[in-house]
């Protein structure tokens, strides 16, 4: 594996955990999370991630390919506006990267000024980032081609944002305050009132109210039910270290992750989770779902799994992913 692979940040906690206090990622491969992320493309999805390919498709998860021309670096996040548009983040000599359609990427002609970790689209036009150095928080409003410095940035290293696509950002990660929140498209930051205690590493919203973080550190998930102004530990945590999270529509969260049970389910809005019934079989680094019973989860080990239960029972791809897979969406927007 590359060495500016070696440092990424969510595939594994002690990489993140040195982002953290600054080890800076040495580039030529770029993220969507800080190792690898995946976003679908028509009636599929796409892959990006840090090694092998860097950048895959599939048809819903069962079989993957790699992308006609990848990201030009380390994958660490993706996005989509549901419409045909992806943006993915992540670390390289460019670490930002655009596609229609999912299956060729180009760079992004002005890029973020440091390695990102997370991206979201509201689906009106406005895409943002976030990161672990330079500006930490950036904004484009053509499609990831050029981005623009946050007027006021995130007073710590930020892994991952998400969006309620009705004005609310919401981005947590490490050092700093944690978590922070943007009401104004990304252009200005402040630290939430009551943030989570310890390291945050993904986010989802519900699009109805509800929030949830995870993380590798503290309380390990946490909610919140005010547009991320203050969050709540939750009753009953996961029992390992998480990586990603998501939600489909009918109230049902899923959080994989590197340690514990590695796969969790929560059914109140991420008070109380449980280990699934058949759970991923090594370290999971993201999740998504297509809102129908069908999930998503990529990570470690050349790995990429699916459930077609709403997350009760797991199963490695077919045709898997030739690298580490750090990131992932269905082409639709969520929630």
């Amino acid at each position: 594996m590359d060495d500016d692979v070696a440092g990424l940040g969510r595939r594994r906690f002690l990489g993140r955990a040195a982002v953290g206090i600054g080890v800076a990622w040495a580039a030529p491969v770029v993220l969507s999370s800080p190792a690898a992320a995946q976003a679908s493309a028509g009636a599929g999805l796409v892959a990006v991630g840090i090694d092998g390919a860097r950048t895959w498709t599939s048809d819903a998860g069962a079989n993957w390919a790699s992308a006609t021309t990848p990201i030009s670096g380390a994958g660490a996040a993706v996005a989509t506006d549901g419409a045909g548009s992806w943006v993915g983040v992540g670390s390289g000599t460019v670490p930002a990267w655009r596609s229609a359609g999912g299956a060729v990427w180009t760079d992004a002609s002005t890029p973020i000024d440091g390695d990102g970790a997370g991206v979201a689209t509201d689906g009106s036009g406005t895409w943002v980032a976030v990161g672990v150095s330079g500006s930490r928080a950036w904004r484009s409003i053509d499609a990831g081609a050029t981005w623009s410095p946050a007027t006021t940035a995130v007073d710590g290293s930020a892994d991952a944002v998400a969006t309620d696509r009705l004005g609310t950002w919401v981005a947590v990660g490490s050092g700093g305050s944690r978590a922070w929140r943007s009401t104004d498209g990304g252009q200005n930051w402040a630290p939430a009132t009551t943030p989570i205690n310890g390291f945050g590493t993904a986010i989802a919203s519900d699009g109805d109210g509800v929030w949830v973080a995870v993380g590798g550190t503290g309380a390990l998930a946490w909610r919140s039910t005010d547009n991320g102004v203050t969050w709540t530990a939750a009753t009953t945590a996961p029992n390992g270290p998480c990586g990603g999270v998501a939600s489909d529509a009918g109230g049902r969260w899923i959080a994989v992750g590197y340690g514990g049970a590695r796969t969790w389910v929560s059914t109140d809005g991420g008070a109380n989770w449980a280990a699934v019934t058949t759970p991923i079989d090594t370290d999971g680094y993201a999740v998504t779902t297509e809102g129908a019973g069908t999930w998503v989860a990529v990570g470690d080990g050349n790995r990429s799994w699916r459930s077609i239960d709403d997350g009760d029972t797991w199963t490695i791809a077919s045709t898997p992913t030739d690298g580490l897979g750090e990131g992932v969406a269905f082409d639709r927007l969520l929630p």
